[in-house]
C-alpha cells in the first residue's frame, strides 16, 4: 500500500501540474470539465495500479494489457458521460483527461517495482 500512496501522490502533483497549465487555456465554461477529468483520472489511475501491481509479478505482459484495456474503457465510458448525460463541453473534457491519464502512466512504472 506504500507503493500506491507515493504514486498517487506522485499523480497528485503532476495532474495539479497539468491541470493548471490546462485552465489557463480553456474557456471559463470548460473549466470545470478540466477539473472532474482531473479527478476521475486520478480514480482511474488507482485502480488500474492496484491490478497492475498485482498481476504483473506474475504475467508483465497481461498486467500491461489489462492497465491499457482499463485506460481505453475508462476514455470510452467518459466520452459517453460527458457527451450524453452531463452535456460538457467535449473537447476540452476528453483532452485533459486523456493527457490526465498519460502523464500519470508514465510513472506508474517507477512505483510498480518491488
Amino acid at each position: 500500500m506504500r507503493a500506491l500512496g507515493l504514486y498517487m501522490g506522485a499523480s497528485a502533483v503532476l495532474v495539479a501540474i497539468v491541470g493548471a497549465v490546462a485552465l489557463f487555456v480553456v474557456d471559463a465554461q470548460a473549466r470545470q470539465t478540466v477539473v472532474v477529468s482531473a479527478a476521475v483520472a486520478l480514480v482511474v489511475q488507482a485502480a488500474t495500479f492496484l491490478v497492475a501491481r498485482r498481476i504483473i509479478p506474475k504475467n508483465l505482459i497481461l498486467g500491461w494489457g489489462l492497465g491499457s484495456l482499463i485506460r481505453f474503457l475508462a476514455v470510452v465510458l467518459y466520452a459517453l458521460v460527458v457527451a450524453k448525460l452531463w452535456r460538457a463541453s467535449l473537447t476540452p473534457a476528453l483532452l485533459s483527461f486523456v493527457g490526465f491519464l498519460f502523464v500519470t502512466m508514465v510513472v506508474e512504472p517507477l512505483f510498480l517495482k518491488r
